[in-house]
């Protein structure tokens, strides 16, 4: 089920929000990002009102990269503080977008993605979760490792549990970047093949094959957290978490 924007209510203005980017080696992204993030907030008059903070959730190691579970270990980190989470990729600047309080799975980002999916059926880019739902659905699949599908795979786990979304259509500016599930000549690399492989079976294995895993399955360690500076100055609400997953 899918529910457009809705007016907002004062108080949903009023709530502790964590914006959690997952991360690996997209340095240049990153040192876009953060000081347009904080300054949209700014200029917006959004910190006087949104209380919000943002961690940077960086996979550490060897391993091959997986966000979903990268996201997890965000959401595991920051739920203790925040009363939503918003799940934002670090390549999408906002120029205009409702972050407000998500009574329901919400995606932000409308205009701007690239290429431009059904907007029926994407439910990534900038998400965000009040703690109950997200925890109701048990988070993201951490078995999507490399490229695609933890996004379908949310949707899905939103969809089975009841889950009603919502679409709010928020401008951004897309930074350039490589589509990491094609190869050269426009064919699925491999990584994006097999997680195709992983979302099918799941289908197959219909119940069980969504939210028997994910937050309550991770396992994670804090290598360090870092505050980040802004002119010198360490904020606390700008945090690096450097995590190894387990």
């Amino acid at each position: 089920m899918t529910a457009a924007f809705t007016a907002r209510d004062p108080a949903d203005y009023a709530q502790r929000l964590a914006i959690v980017v997952p991360y690996r080696d997209r340095a240049d992204h990153l040192a876009r990002f953060l000081p347009h993030i904080t300054a949209y907030f700014e200029r917006d008059k959004l910190d006087c009102a949104i209380r919000y903070s943002v961690h940077i959730v960086e996979q550490l190691g060897t391993a091959t990269f997986n966000r979903g579970a990268v996201k997890n270990a965000g959401f595991l980190l920051t739920r203790a503080g925040t009363d939503y989470v918003c799940f934002h990729d670090v390549d999408y600047l906002p120029l205009w977008a409702d972050y407000s309080f998500a009574r329901r799975p919400t995606r932000l980002i409308w205009h701007g993605l690239d290429p431009e999916p059904d907007r029926a059926a994407f439910l990534g880019g900038v998400v965000a979760f009040n703690l109950a739902d997200f925890a109701r659905i048990n988070g993201y699949s951490n078995d999507y490792w490399e490229w695609g599908y933890e996004d379908d795979d949310l949707r899905e786990r939103c969809r089975r549990a009841g889950l009603e979304l919502e679409f709010r259509d928020g401008t951004y500016s897309a930074l350039p970047h490589a589509h990491h599930g094609l190869t050269p000549d426009g064919s699925p690399t491999a990584a994006a093949q097999a997680s195709a492989r992983t979302f099918t079976a799941k289908l197959l294995q219909g119940a069980l094959g969504f939210g028997s895993e994910g937050i309550s399955t991770l396992r994670f360690r804090v290598v360090a957290t870092l505050q980040m500076q802004r002119n010198g100055i360490a904020q606390p609400h700008l945090l690096h978490h450097q995590i190894q997953l387990l």
